[in-house]
């Protein structure tokens, strides 16, 4: 209430009352214009102007908009002013800032009359009070009228649209009928078999515990979230979004999208950066680091996808990897250790040692925006659901995490999140999800269909396996990273990728007519010729490792992909091929002793990432691309079809229109064109008549 209006409800007016708390007279005030004269009285010592002039204030803090009424009122100019309030300050040099009783006494003359209606002018730069779009932290409010109408979409946080479905958050309108004006819909399964009202003597009747019957919360999503979520199909890119710039641009660098997060962060909130584990170096973000730091953010680094690690050995916790996050976390510039968190958002392993680390940031007294940030694809749609899982948030609706339907989408596709997307925490806290920093260096900048994408980025444990390398031999790994070993004695190479990418040893003379070959058909992702083609020609990377006998000293990181450990004594010079603009790094080994646990395996073609499942589904890529060319011919030839038929037909001069022994109808009769023309009309006798 003090934020609303201004100042604080005097004692006398407190006592007229009969001593109520002012957490149970904000309701009563502020619930609509039909408050009565004795609240009015109290809060201000003067009646209020009669409705529609009285306004209630906006529910993020915002003073109320004027009425059309007060601004077709004498006296006033037609750009938008603060409403005509007794307690309405005025932001000029004579503004004492006190409440109406205080001025009284004081004998200020800025005191206004209770009935006036003039209007208090904005102070001089301030942004209009329906113009929020530029203020910071109004980003994520902007909700777009009544809380109970649902504006944006649950899953990307994009507006919702029916009316182009090339624009972002577009949602059929027979869709959108059946949720309610909140965005829910409740749905339920229903048992098979005929249902009945009563049941004879003797017949057994078997309950189902099963939670396959319970009611469910759907929330209205875009169609672009939906097939997502439910199919993992990525259709053509929708325009626009959060990483659309002013004047219709796209972005060129990602310094300007780091710009716009930041800027519209609300003053005193807390940065959770979200680190990804299997992509270290690539998901550091330096430029939003400082961003945040400048504005003096307090970061909380949460390092995710810990359970994608293999343990094998007498280790089987994770001791060795936050050793090594310890060591490592020199690049992030002086952070502190107890802000290096280790999670897991698909499991929520951690999240009480992050809860514990939060109390050091948080007080119950003091709510904050808390904003998690990071790259793309670091699990931050992921981390924000679960996190509200953790907390007993109760109004996102169902979802299910393994299938990954419901809640805020998360996927591989970069760039899922277009918008804000915030909820309201209990005591005034907000977690707000945000949109991912893109980056140009990964291998999944350079993909777009979803099967290359799933395929890629790893979801369950990694499954390391080892391979011998000499000189003269390379490592394919899909149809987008070769590895040769150009100098130094044989190696230990153990891979760490997603095991739906397929990998091959062979003879470095042999590659290329075995990529030209097979890639996208026996190498894969990609699964198809044409994206293989659209890769380019890759780039070498010189690399020079050094390693032991038992274990490996240094991994080598394809960003966007996995990495390979390298162990063998002595050092040794490794040549890395891959696509044109995507980052090679050498770090110090993360798990080094997975040679000696798991031992080399030896080359079978049908090792990994190949089965039946695998072969149909590139099987029905091929189909739907084969149906699309078919359906563009078909499309082509159609076009040209109705462009001949509506073509002007030329007739030489000596041609008749009507033909000499043709049959006429009874009543019509051929006559001879006149002089000029070159053919004959048929008529009827009677219309000549």
């Amino acid at each position: 209430l003090k934020g609303a209006i201004g100042w604080q409800i005097s004692s006398p007016a407190m006592a007229s009352l009969g001593g109520r708390s002012r957490g149970s007279l904000l309701p009563q005030v502020w619930r609509s214009c039909s408050a009565t004269q004795k609240i009015r009285q109290a809060l201000c010592g003067a009646e209020f102007p009669d409705p529609p002039l009285w306004q209630p204030p906006r529910r993020f803090g915002t003073r109320p908009r004027p009425t059309a009424d007060a601004l077709r009122s004498p006296g006033t100019a037609s750009a938008a002013r603060w409403p005509p309030h007794s307690w309405a300050r005025s932001f000029s040099s004579g503004d004492t800032g006190q409440p109406p009783e205080e001025e009284a006494q004081t004998g200020s003359s800025s005191e206004t009359s209770p009935t006036s209606t003039s209007l208090a002018p904005m102070p001089p730069g301030a942004p209009p009070p329906g113009d929020l779009t530029t203020a910071a932290g109004m980003e994520e409010l902007l909700r777009g009228g009544s809380k109970y109408d649902a504006k944006r979409c649950s899953g990307c946080g994009a507006w919702l649209q029916s009316h182009n479905p090339e624009e972002q958050g577009f949602v059929p309108a027979e869709a959108r009928d059946n949720f309610s004006a909140s965005g829910r819909k409740k749905t339920r399964k229903e048992p098979m078999g005929v249902p009945v009202d009563w049941v004879p003597d003797g017949v057994e009747v078997l309950r189902d515990p099963s939670p396959k019957y319970k009611v469910r919360t759907r929330m209205l999503v875009c169609m672009r979230c939906y097939r997502l979520q439910h199919y993992h199909r990525t259709v053509a890119p929708v325009s626009g979004g959060f990483y659309r710039m002013e004047g219709g641009r796209e972005w060129e660098h990602e310094a300007e999208i780091v710009e716009k997060v930041v800027r519209r962060m609300r003053k005193g909130s807390i940065v959770m950066m979200m680190v990804d584990i299997l992509d270290f170096e690539s998901s550091l973000v330096p430029e939003l680091i400082d961003a945040c730091r400048n504005r003096r953010f307090p970061i909380v680094f949460v390092v995710n996808k810990v359970d994608c690690l293999p343990q094998s050995g007498r280790d089987k916790g994770l001791d060795r990897v936050k050793a090594w996050v310890r060591r490592m976390s020199r690049q992030l510039k002086n952070a502190r250790i107890d802000d290096i968190v280790l999670v897991s958002a698909q499991n929520a392993y951690g999240f009480a040692d992050l809860e514990n680390r939060l109390r050091h940031h948080l007080e119950p007294s003091d709510p904050k925006n808390i904003y998690v940030v990071g790259r793309v694809n670091s699990g931050k749609s992921t981390f924000v659901n679960r996190f509200l899982w953790y907390v007993g948030f109760k109004h996102q609706g169902t979802v299910h995490y393994k299938r990954t339907v419901g809640g805020v989408t998360r996927s591989p596709v970069p760039g899922t999140t277009l918008h804000f997307v915030s909820f309201n925490l209990p005591k005034g806290f907000r977690l707000i999800d945000t949109p991912g920093i893109p980056s140009q260096c990964q291998v999944t900048n350079l993909l777009s269909e979803g099967i290359d994408l799933y395929s890629s980025l790893p979801r369950r444990k990694l499954r390391p396996i080892s391979y011998v390398l000499h000189t003269g031999r390379s490592l394919l790994v899909g149809a987008m990273v070769r590895i040769d070993q150009v100098k130094g004695a044989f190696s230990f190479v153990t891979a760490f990728f997603n095991p739906a990418v397929t990998l091959h040893v062979c003879q470095t003379n042999r590659v290329e007519d075995l990529m030209a070959r097979k890639a996208g058909d026996f190498f894969y992702p990609p699964h198809s010729r044409e994206d293989c083609e659209r890769l380019g020609p890759l780039v070498r990377h010189r690399v020079e490792v050094i390693g032991s006998s038992d274990r490996a000293w240094d991994d080598i990181v394809i960003a966007g992909l996995g990495w390979l450990a390298v162990s063998g004594y002595g050092s040794k010079e490794i040549d890395v091929w891959v696509p044109s603009g995507v980052k090679v790094f050498r770090r110090p080994s993360l798990l080094p002793q997975e040679v000696r646990h798991r031992g080399v395996t030896r080359f079978h073609p049908n090792h990994r990432a190949r089965g039946h499942r695998v072969f149909r589904k590139k099987n029905a890529i091929v189909k739907e691309r084969r149906d699309r060319e078919l359906r563009k011919a078909l499309r082509e030839q159609q076009a040209t079809m109705e462009a001949d038929q509506a073509a002007p037909v030329e007739v030489p001069g000596n041609v008749s229109f009507v033909e000499d022994d043709v049959e006429l109808l009874p009543g019509y009769s051929v006559v001879k064109a006149p002089r000029g023309e070159s053919s004959g009309t048929a008529r009827s006798q009677d219309a000549e008549e």
